[in-house]
């Protein structure tokens, strides 16, 4: 599993370049634009910019497959649900990879300043700043297979 530093976040726009904007999904119903719109706004969640989401979680979610998850140990199921009760913040600019990339080098800032205070996981829980870094990879290369990428 790769780190996430900005070596991978100017591969993951660099991929994400690549993709059509009207490129159909292998799985699920999201648009390219779409699909950057949500790496955007959960990247800003695990900031605590995002507005709040329910706690979703239980014990399978936070013992068992999310360290299977965040350890690249199983993949991120195809067509898996996102709460559709998340009360999100206001954003006033576009959702597209510049942006995607501002908020990228944001959250890296972030951490290696040592300032992030990541929000609490809906479904796994309180998953500290590593572990964090580690499910935005993971949630990445699963949105980047979706569109074969």
């Amino acid at each position: 599993m790769r780190d996430f530093d900005h070596d991978f976040v100017d591969d993951v726009v660099e991929r994400l370049g690549r993709i059509k904007p009207d490129a159909q999904p292998r799985w699920g119903k999201m648009t390219p634009e779409q699909m950057i719109a949500h790496l955007v706004d959960v990247v800003l969640f695990s900031m605590g910019q995002g507005g709040d989401m329910p706690d979703v979680g239980n014990w399978f979610t936070r013992r068992v497959a999310g360290p299977l998850i965040i350890h690249g140990i199983v993949r991120l199921p195809k067509n898996l649900k996102t709460p559709k009760t998340i009360n999100k913040a206001p954003r006033t600019g576009p959702d597209d990879l510049e942006t995607l990339h501002a908020v990228l080098e944001d959250y890296l800032g972030l951490v290696q300043s040592g300032e992030l205070e990541p929000k609490r996981h809906p479904a796994l829980g309180d998953l500290g700043v590593d572990d964090w870094a580690r499910l935005h990879g993971v949630h990445f290369e699963h949105h980047m297979r979706q569109f074969g990428v």
